[in-house]
């Protein structure tokens, strides 16, 4: 395949990585047929985070060191492991292994995927067409977990375990995907010690650089802020009496809904700006858990849309941000290293707010969460604004 496929390939690549036929009834499967409590779901969720976070930042340094694709062949045949050993786990430890097997293949896959998108129109001088394609690739991903979703539970409902087995044909398709690109020469690193570079990677992204930190803490902050929904808004409907047959259409739902956000997400930064548009995300925060929180019926649940609006823009938005900042010879293992700090900020929110959730209730939990991640992500983007307004016809 020539790099002009690659593009498109990657939309594909993102639409069979996020078929998912399990996740709209998983914490039903996590609750009934494993015996987990919220707390345990809060852990299990932190326990792929740990995972990732030992692997997220290695597995993108090595992906600039040797190839993209040789990152994404690695992710690809782990995922196809992962699901095998999750459609077989019969006990909490065994679904802690499978997680930690597709913690491990999601940090192979996170960065890689990306920066092969960009070097990938960079080289065919369509570096300004980076955020319709990241927005596609977020569509597709969107769109296939919505239509997998539309029949998950009807294949729970067949057998609790079938949307688990659905996986690994799905799963198998994607590393074929990933045989089909092509390779882009990456620029060399200056450095002779891998430790070295690594070092300075860190220390470029984190301190050095004007705008990169700030950008990495806003993409931490809002993605936190939405992630803990996710897992979350399947509790939240059981509690609300809505029948487990609607779960799979709801996920479908706002899973398309989240798709055409992101398929929108480069008009909306044209319209508004990057602060502009990132101010609206702020704003979803508050108003989202504000209405889960106060709604006392099962069509609160629709308030979830507010969280996939966030997702949709800040997620092609921030990508974008960071990937022109970023060193063209570490794209892939800055990129990682955002999902890095993602993970750790979930590895120590998520168990604590499940916690909660049981001893406190849903609501309570809900409101402490909303005032907690809406002073943050505010804080977040006045740093980030600050940054960029400062760094403005300066170099980085």
């Amino acid at each position: 395949m020539s790099l002009t496929s690659n593009p498109r390939l990657l939309v594909t690549l993102s639409g069979l990585h996020f078929t998912l036929f399990a996740i709209p009834v998983i914490t039903l499967f996590w609750k009934d047929q494993i015996g987990m409590s919220v707390t345990d779901i809060m852990v299990l969720q932190a326990v792929f985070g740990v995972a990732i976070v030992l692997l997220e930042f290695p597995s993108g340094y090595l992906a600039d060191r040797v190839g993209y694709r040789a990152s994404l062949l690695v992710g690809a045949i782990l995922a196809i492991i992962g699901w095998i050993a999750y459609a077989r786990g019969e006990s909490f430890a065994a679904i802690v292994v499978a997680e930690s097997i597709l913690g491990a293949a999601s940090a192979f896959i996170s960065g890689a995927d990306r920066a092969l998108l960009w070097v990938s129109l960079e080289a065919a001088d369509r570096k300004d067409e980076y955020l319709r394609w990241d927005g596609r690739v977020r569509a597709a991903a969107q769109t296939s977990e919505a239509a997998s979703a539309a029949v998950g539970g009807w294949l729970y409902a067949l057998h609790p375990r079938l949307p688990l087995w659905m996986q690994v044909p799905a799963a198998a398709m994607a590393l074929a995907t990933v045989i089909a690109l092509a390779e882009v020469p990456r620029p060399k690193s200056t450095d002779g010690s891998h430790l070295r570079r690594a070092v300075h990677v860190l220390r470029f992204s984190l301190w050095r650089h004007r705008r990169l930190p700030a950008a990495l803490g806003l993409a931490v902050t809002l993605g936190l802020s939405s992630f803990v929904m996710v897992w979350l808004i399947q509790p939240y409907m059981q509690a609300r009496s809505v029948p487990v047959g609607w779960f799979g259409p709801f996920w479908a739902g706002a899973h398309l809904w989240l798709a055409g956000v992101s398929l929108v997400s480069a008009r909306v930064r044209e319209i508004f700006g990057v602060r502009g548009a990132l101010l609206v995300c702020w704003l979803l925060i508050p108003l989202g858990y504000a209405g889960l929180a106060t709604s006392a019926s099962w069509w609160g649940a629709g308030f979830y849309l507010c969280f996939m609006t966030l997702r949709g823009l800040q997620g092609p938005i921030v990508a974008s941000v960071i990937q022109e900042d970023a060193p063209p010879e570490d794209r892939a293992a800055v990129l990682s290293l955002a999902a890095l700090l993602f993970r750790l900020a979930f590895v120590v929110t998520g168990p604590a707010l499940g916690a909660l959730v049981d001893r406190a209730g849903m609501e309570t939990a809900l409101i402490v969460a909303g005032a907690g991640f809406s002073a943050v992500s505010l804080a977040a983007l006045a740093v980030f604004s600050r940054a960029h307004r400062r760094a403005r016809g300066a170099g980085g």
